[in-house]
């Protein structure tokens, strides 16, 4: 399958680094589908985020102005300039961490399009949308190949200019005949829901991969109080998209019956995990596991329940002067019952 998203996706989306970007590209690499970029889109892309971000800058500059004239004195505000915008637009594209097909522009895209504008006809028919039958000439081109879905709000694209009628007839009627289909959708989210699968964590690899790396942890919250792990008697999970459409980030609970080594008649002995860390579907791996504490809960003899807890403290560290802010994005996925 080959993604085509047009300008107002990009643009909305933030070069597919919003949320919903996030879970896409995953499910896209998951599934192993690619993004085409048309040359038309990149540049028109390029241009107009250029344009809103400079806006955004201007309008923190204008703000903290007004600031330092109530306050008098303030922290310095470091801000891009131009030439910084411009050279991490490229980046944003090159970044994405997904099988890319760049298609340049064409004399052959040129000249359909052209055509579509003098006998006024989809997608060039309401105005002179020359760049939509550029987009619309290369995604026909890329039929050849695979599958093609293209995601746009341009409502030129759809019979009547409805969404819910699909694509024109005449855009139909041209790629009849043709190796593969084209779809079109009007929102990032249709291709969402498209593209999504549910998540399935292995529960046996989770532990075993928690007790190696906290294992000095929850030895003291068991065998130091004279208990032996025996089965797990719950699991339960949470993944999220995250910047990298490779690893997804996710948060669990897990309960794990305990055997009394003591003889002591203690029953009901129950070791509650809880931790958060990476996990890469393609692999099984899991990184930097986080434990949050263990609790230790089981009944005595006489029928009193007792509870030990083992808490554990994350401290961020110490940033003297300005500290440096990374986008952190959390986008939850569907995931399976373990």
């Amino acid at each position: 399958m080959i993604v085509v998203f047009d300008t107002n996706v990009w643009l909305s989306e933030l070069g597919l680094r919003s949320g919903a970007g996030a879970a896409t590209r995953f499910y896209l690499k998951h599934r192993g589908a690619r993004i085409a970029i048309p040359e038309v889109i990149r540049l028109e892309v390029a241009q107009n985020l250029t344009s809103r971000l400079m806006k955004h800058i201007e309008s923190i500059r204008s703000d903290y102005s007004q600031l330092l004239t109530a306050f008098g004195t303030l922290r310095e505000v470091v801000l891009p300039d131009e030439a910084e915008v411009r050279k991490r637009i490229p980046e944003l594209f090159a970044s994405m961490e997904v099988e890319q097909i760049d298609l340049p522009f064409t004399l052959e895209s040129a000249r359909s399009s052209f055509l579509k504008t003098i006998h006024k006809l989809p997608p060039s028919h309401q105005n002179q949308q020359f760049k939509d039958g550029v987009l619309w000439a290369d995604c026909v081109h890329l039929l050849s190949t695979d599958e093609v879905v293209l995601v746009t709000a341009d409502k030129a694209f759809y019979q009547d200019q409805l969404y819910s009628k699909g694509l024109a007839a005449s855009l139909r009627e041209e790629v009849r005949g043709c190796q593969h289909t084209i779809r079109v959708l009007p929102a990032l989210a249709d291709l969402l829901e498209s593209v999504q699968t549910r998540i399935t964590v292995d529960g046996d690899m989770l532990q075993a991969a928690f007790i190696e790396q906290h294992r000095v942890s929850v030895a003291s919250s068991s065998e130091r109080h004279g208990f032996a792990l025996g089965q797990r008697t719950n699991f339960t999970f949470n993944v999220f998209a995250t910047e990298n459409p490779a690893v997804l980030f996710l948060d669990f609970q897990m309960d794990i019956q305990c055997d009394d080594l003591r003889a002591e008649g203690r029953t009901d002995a129950v070791l509650h995990l809880k931790g958060d860390g990476s996990y890469v579907p393609a692999s099984g791996e899991f990184r930097n596991l986080r434990n949050f504490g263990e609790h230790l809960s089981f009944r005595l003899a006489d029928g009193t329940v007792s509870e030990m807890r083992n808490v554990v403290l994350h401290v961020d560290g110490i940033v003297l002067g300005h500290r440096e802010v990374s986008n952190v994005v959390r986008y939850a996925l569907p995931q399976d019952e373990p």
